[in-house]
């Protein structure tokens, strides 16, 4: 039983279907949970929405038993703290194991509190989304490190065929002239784009373009939009909203530029990988673990504008450092990055358990 909070846009999403698409294609049946209404999934055995409410709710955890014995659930795998506590809890009451993937960016999430104890007691194996992750379940929040592992995110678009750069532009009606930046992302300050606009306005280049792709809340986008025209850069930014297909627009860009202030792992760079583009990214969380600084990609400090202008006017003066940069990403993301190595990585914990538990 694949277990979930809610499922917005973002990675914890993405995550979430492709492990119940992954793993209903290794021949699990898999049952979809989640406790805000979610798109249902194709491949999963059964969709269920089933409503949390305000507050703790202890009729949660009994719905969630209810389920667990319906389907003869053999494992439960939640994602984030709301699940992780009652689906944990269903699966202690049914004694079956229960497995918690942690996608926290924030850090104040792995601080150690009341409900992260509840957490800890319920679970019998916590993943962390990246090394950085693990070591503040294991140091911060105190969890054993023999019930704590990684697993790495991977991504679907290594499978989709690659458009070259002038047809993903005609297709999006982008005049295939100048060098564009794409970045995809909450418009919250965490993912650093007022640096970006910064960095832009510090290249003073006007043949180089900013698409920004994500959504946020009202104030965060009128903010970025007032930071640019501040900035004299309306010709040169667009802010595009949610998108639905990331991977056309990483074809149809140069760099790909997230200087984001902390992340626990961050989907979009190895999807950057996936569509051979060199990144520009900040030295935080998870993404110092999939951009290799020089190799297949550039890292700065975050919240530095002025060294994010510097490494970005380095791949836009040198097209086969770019080029170079593109293929190891390539190369990096087949190697580790895939859903393959994902489920397989899952699958071996989860087959540990249940051999454990039937020992």
């Amino acid at each position: 039983m694949e277990v979930v909070q809610s499922l917005g846009k973002g990675g914890r999403t993405v995550r979430f279907y492709d492990t119940v698409n992954a793993l209903s294609q290794s021949g699990y049946q898999v049952i979809a949970v989640c406790f805000s209404p979610f798109e249902t999934h194709p491949s999963a055995t059964e969709n269920v929405y089933l409503k949390r409410g305000k507050g703790k709710s202890v009729a949660l955890i009994w719905q969630l038993v209810k389920l667990i014995r319906k389907y003869n659930i053999d494992i439960v795998h939640a994602h984030c703290e709301s699940s992780q506590l009652y689906a944990g809890l269903a699966a202690k009451l049914c004694r079956i194991p229960a497995v918690g993937t942690f996608h926290r960016s924030r850090l104040e999430c792995y601080n150690p509190s009341l409900c992260n104890s509840f957490i800890n007691f319920a679970l019998s194996h916590s993943i962390a989304v990246s090394e950085d992750r693990l070591k503040r379940l294991t140091n911060t929040m105190g969890l054993p490190e023999n019930r704590c592992s990684v697993v790495y995110g991977g991504t679907a678009f290594l499978s989709i065929p690659p458009r070259n750069k002038a047809q993903a532009r005609a297709e999006l009606n982008i005049a295939d002239e100048g060098k564009i930046l794409l970045s995809i992302g909450h418009l919250g300050e965490i993912k650093g784009h007022q640096d970006t606009l910064r960095a832009l306005a510090l290249l003073n280049r006007s043949n180089v373009f900013l698409y920004i792709a994500g959504t946020g809340s009202e104030q965060e986008r009128v903010k970025l939009i007032e930071l640019s025209a501040r900035l004299n850069l309306e010709k040169q930014v667009t802010f595009l909203g949610q998108i639905t297909d990331s991977a056309q627009w990483l074809d149809a860009c140069d760099i790909f530029v997230q200087p984001s202030h902390e992340e626990a792992f961050g989907l979009v760079f190895i999807e950057a990988g996936a569509r051979r583009k060199p990144v520009v990214a900040t030295h935080v969380g998870g993404i110092k673990e999939i951009i290799q600084h020089g190799e297949t990609g550039l890292l700065v400090q975050p919240a530095s504008p002025q060294q994010l202008a510097d490494n970005l006017t380095r791949l836009l003066d040198n097209e086969q450092l770019c080029q170079n940069m593109a293929d190891a990403g390539y190369i990096r993301v087949q190697q580790i990055f895939s859903i393959r190595a994902m489920t397989d990585s899952y699958q071996a914990i989860f087959n540990q358990l249940l051999q454990k538990e039937g020992s």
